[in-house]
């Protein structure tokens, strides 16, 4: 193992910036694709204080991957443990991810990667976050049967709102040239206007799943 160069002394700042480039270039090249050479030309510094900071890529990946759960899952689950309305824990559902999603945008590429690559991790790291479905899942079928939903599946309900949330990120490259002239500020747009649909649309479902018998 190297030495640790003498005159480096870790600061925040710098640490972060290697964190955002390191995000940006991961999102490009993929994690295969990166070398901490181009994270190190995208942070503005050299490639032996990229390693100082974190050894090697995993490490990096990894740091990133945890300070993104880090910050997206206790709002998250403090939402699904709120004792409101299954309307109302949906609605600030979309308020929150949404706004995490705009303000990072390559969180479902890093999501994406880690299904892929370690499922088994990602799992866990979502349980140490405080999510525990044994307790999620059966308030929220309580919670539909009290509005006269007796046959959905809460599962169903999840898997849609999270890929109506996510998607229109994801597709972005796509649907801002094909729908939106390439305008992002028309796209950026429609992204603030799902917080409004996304609710009303799955408001709409329940109502008529109250009818289904």
């Amino acid at each position: 193992m190297k030495p640790e160069p003498e005159n480096y002394k870790k600061e925040p700042d710098t640490e972060k910036k290697i964190l955002e480039a390191a995000a940006k270039v991961f999102m490009l090249k993929g994690k295969d694709g990166a070398s901490m050479q181009d994270i190190a030309d995208e942070a503005g510094i050299n490639r032996p204080l990229v390693h100082y900071y974190f050894r090697n890529k995993d490490k990096l990946f990894d740091a990133i991957f945890n300070n993104l759960l880090g910050k997206i899952m206790p709002g998250i689950v403090a939402i699904f443990m709120q004792d409101i309305p299954i309307t109302k824990k949906f609605e600030f559902f979309v308020e929150k991810y949404t706004e995490v999603l705009k303000e990072m945008p390559f969180l479902p590429f890093f999501i994406f990667q880690e299904i892929s690559l370690n499922p088994d991790r990602l799992v866990s790291l979502i349980e140490q976050g405080g999510l525990d479905t044994s307790v999620t899942l059966p308030d929220l079928s309580k919670r539909l049967e009290e509005l006269g939903i007796k046959y959905m599946d809460p599962r169903h309900l999840i898997a849609n709102l999270i890929g109506m949330v996510i998607f229109p990120f994801v597709a972005r490259p796509i649907f801002q040239r094909l729908g939106f002239k390439n305008d992002p500020e028309a796209y950026d747009r429609f992204l603030e206007e799902r917080k409004r649909e996304i609710p009303r649309f799955i408001k709409m479902a329940l109502e008529g799943e109250k009818n289904i018998e």
